[in-house]
């Protein structure tokens, strides 16, 4: 690349460089070596905190999840929620999912709320895209000891909806159970 650079600034520009070309590799080797010394120290604590290990608690190795309790106007979400919620758990946790007998914990949950904003209307006040928010609280338990292990009253997660591409309330309502599942899970997962 060096020689390149030389070859191109002789040739077609027609003025010679100030250093020889083993100048400007020499002095290439010494900057190859700071690089290198210098990604040596900086890497190493770049992974500072990093930890493979699980971020749920070891003691907790199952949980029962009943069918959350709904306190909105909108029938059915407890269910669809429920099993959002167990699917983000056994796909990102090693949490088993067992009977209320077996479980070593409970997952309590409460859908405290359900939004729907217009976002968009036409000239002719029909709706073109529209937002469902999802609001529950959660309750986590060791069965055994009846300590909460986490608590938190104010999940939301929200979804939106265009009308002309066929979109429903029911498909964003499911975009917005994943997307609440994730955070349940992420609350369950010891701070770092």
């Amino acid at each position: 690349m060096i020689m390149v650079s030389y070859f191109f600034t002789q040739k077609f520009f027609m003025f010679p460089l100030p250093v020889k070309p083993n100048v400007i590799l020499n002095s290439c080797k010494i900057s190859m070596y700071s690089i290198a010394l210098l990604l040596l120290f900086v890497i190493p604590m770049g992974g500072c905190g990093y930890s493979s290990k699980s971020l749920l608690r070891s003691n907790v190795r199952s949980v029962y999840i009943p069918i959350f309790d709904n306190d909105t106007f909108r029938r059915g979400f407890e269910f669809d929620l429920t099993k959002a919620i167990r699917d983000q758990i056994l796909m990102r946790t090693p949490l088993n999912i067992v009977n209320k007998d077996e479980a070593d914990s409970v997952l309590f949950g409460k859908i405290t709320n359900v939004y729907e904003n217009v976002l968009i209307e036409d000239t002719r006040d029909n709706i073109v895209e529209s937002r469902v928010t999802i609001g529950l609280e959660i309750r986590w338990v060791d069965k055994r000891t009846g300590r909460v292990i986490v608590e938190r009253k104010n999940i939301h997660a929200p979804a939106e909806f265009i009308v002309r591409r066929n979109e429903t309330l029911t498909s964003a309502s499911n975009e917005a159970f994943v997307r609440v599942a994730r955070s349940v899970v992420e609350a369950m997962q010891e701070d770092w």
